[in-house]
């Protein structure tokens, strides 16, 4: 917060009026965590892709076509990893294999199989090695990733292996197949009816052309741009100045 108040002292006072459980990692209460908070909007984007500046009827109709498509697919999957009695989806199982092949060459310190907690080391070739406490019971380790993420770290996974206790007792029931499963099986997209048979609408729209002022040249963008924006930024300059030195060359080739 101090460095939002350095930058800019109104983010700062509005940020102050918002209960910080509601958008902060720290204050949550460990509720949420990682895509649950952070990829919505990129969701929503792969699915709006292609549609913009097109007529509303065509966005909305790429809307539907689109979210349908995707519980469709991805029901199937669920449906599979049932069939399968796979605990997790395929990302979730992945990152915990790899997690857990990380966790065989840590070494661990048990200290009390009643409150679960254990020192974890890992060696690091070429370098001093790190430790890190591990709390079971409060689903913590030193190195925070469990905590963001609600998946076991590596250390995590190396402290459950040596207290011979079930993973599956540790990974949050969000992640599991049964609510992967329900997330697309819950709800369905049913067909929609051709407009001929749609009810007449008891209202009529009507533009306000007023409303639209267009410009003479290209519209100026609002979005905020940030590092990803910067090296195509340098890259379209570099290339214009290049560009223009090349003109200036051949003019005065030609002009000889």
């Amino acid at each position: 917060m101090r460095q939002i108040d350095g930058l800019c002292r109104g983010a700062h006072e509005y940020l102050r009026r918002i209960d910080v459980t509601k958008w902060t990692f720290s204050h949550d209460g460990g509720h949420r965590y990682g895509v649950m908070t952070t990829n919505i909007s990129e969701a929503i984007n792969g699915v709006l892709k292609g549609t913009r500046r097109l007529p509303i009827t065509a966005i909305v109709s790429a809307t539907f076509t689109r979210s349908k498509n995707a519980f469709r697919e991805r029901e199937v999957v669920a449906m599979n990893l049932q069939q399968r009695n796979q605990a997790w989806p395929d990302d979730v199982f992945k990152r915990i294999a790899s997690n857990n092949a990380l966790g065989t060459r840590h070494s661990v310190d048990l200290y009390n199989h009643s409150r679960q907690t254990a020192s974890v080391t890992v060696h690091v070739p070429g370098t001093s090695s790190r430790t890190f406490r591990v709390s079971l019971l409060e689903r913590a380790c030193d190195c925070g990733q469990w905590r963001l993420s609600g998946i076991p770290c590596s250390h995590a996974l190396a402290v459950i292996r040596q207290y011979v206790l079930d993973i599956t007792l540790y990974v949050p029931e969000c992640y599991s197949t049964i609510e992967y499963a329900l997330t697309y099986t819950s709800g369905f997209f049913a067909p929609l009816a051709d407009v001929e048979y749609w009810d007449e609408p008891n209202f009529q729209l009507r533009h306000n052309p007023g409303r639209r002022i267009r410009r003479r040249g290209r519209d100026v963008t609002t979005r905020i741009h940030n590092e990803m924006d910067w090296p195509q930024t340098r890259a379209r300059q570099q290339y214009q100045a290049q560009d223009g030195a090349g003109t200036s060359g051949q003019g005065s080739r030609r002009r000889r």
